[in-house]
């Protein structure tokens, strides 16, 4: 059920159909979670500012539970940064990524919870 939330203020048109197939098969390769339990929702054209600067920028959540935690997050950080760069070029120095470990109960699936 791992969830991962780009907003950027790129237009929608600069940003390739690809990522998110890519975002998707990363994630799924990296937390060792199916592919078909991976969530990926990328947020164009938002009205954001960075350091005070409009330049290309974005902001990402990744929520997942399990497979979050102080050395891992610094093996996805790596990979997840590289990828939006090499698409969306946005320099990992304009981008947070805020990762939470999520509760069974506290995840909605399929009119229940993972709990």
């Amino acid at each position: 059920m791992p969830t991962f939330v780009l907003s950027t203020n790129l237009s929608r048109s600069t940003i390739p159909d690809v990522l998110g197939e890519e975002l998707t098969d990363l994630l799924s390769k990296t937390l060792g979670k199916p592919k078909q339990y991976i969530a990926v929702h990328i947020v164009p054209d938002q009205m954001m500012h960075f350091g005070g600067s409009t330049e290309p920028c974005a902001l990402a959540s990744l929520s997942s539970i399990g497979k979050i935690s102080n050395k891992e997050n610094k093996d996805y950080s790596k990979m997840l940064f590289d990828l939006v760069n090499k698409h969306l070029h946005i320099s990992p120095s304009r981008m947070y990524i805020i990762f939470q470990d999520l509760d069974r109960a506290n995840v909605g699936w399929n009119g229940s919870t993972f709990a």
